[in-house]
């Protein structure tokens, strides 16, 4: 075992990797510690139970990408700028952490996600609440529609590369390769995204009248 200071944080690398690989309930905290090097016993001690530990596994990824996305973001930026910037960012940190899009998979297709309502709401607050300012500023300048619901805007923008990546296997097959996607596929998807939601989003000039109106 590493030094003492660093249990906690083996473990919980541990746990990630297992808990995306092969969900909560299929993994045990024996496997944990095999794959740690702690004694069972030990991560009791640091977290009292599978349950709490696997709490703090998803309170660290969803920290880890609203801290990084905070400082990523210049507020200076316009909103067609901001708004690519931050899809590229998520894709950027989707690819560096592969077991976040698989953890989140997992909690997305529980009917009540009761291990993640915490998080999703640190998400609403920080990335998604910015994603909707964004829309909002765009729609007030003038170079959004504004018959968009900013919400489900935001929703768009974020899912599309979420998605993406957990349908990553797949994905590569769809674009023609037989196994899972590789980082090139996916940042070239992340800027395709990128122009797909801004093209979505920019305000367009009225329609000529049709010929007798």
């Amino acid at each position: 075992m590493e030094n003492e200071a660093d249990t906690p944080a083996l473990i919980l690398d541990a746990a990630e990797a297992l808990f995306a690989a092969q969900g909560f309930d299929a993994t045990t905290i024996k496997q944990i510690g095999a794959r740690a090097g702690a004694n069972p016993a030990l991560i009791y001690y640091y977290f009292n139970s599978k349950d709490e530990l696997y709490r703090h596994v998803l309170r660290r990824l969803f920290t880890w990408l609203v801290t990084a996305a905070a400082r990523r973001l210049d507020p200076a930026l316009a909103p067609s700028e901001a708004i690519p910037t931050m899809i590229g960012f998520q894709s950027e940190r989707l690819m560096e952490r592969p077991t976040f899009p698989r953890i989140l998979a997992r909690e997305m297709i529980d009917p009540h996600a009761e291990h993640a309502v915490e998080h999703i709401g640190q998400l609403a607050g920080t990335v998604f609440k910015r994603i909707c300012e964004l829309v909002e500023a765009g729609q007030k300048a003038g170079i959004f529609r504004p018959d968009l619901d900013p919400r489900f805007s935001a929703l768009s923008a974020m899912s599309m590369v979420a998605y993406s990546h957990i349908v990553r296997p797949g994905m590569g097959v769809l674009l023609g390769g037989s196994g899972p996607a590789d980082d090139a596929q996916m940042q070239a998807y992340a800027e395709h995204a990128a122009r797909f939601v801004l093209s979505a989003l920019e305000a367009r000039p009225p329609a000529d009248p049709a010929p007798g109106d």
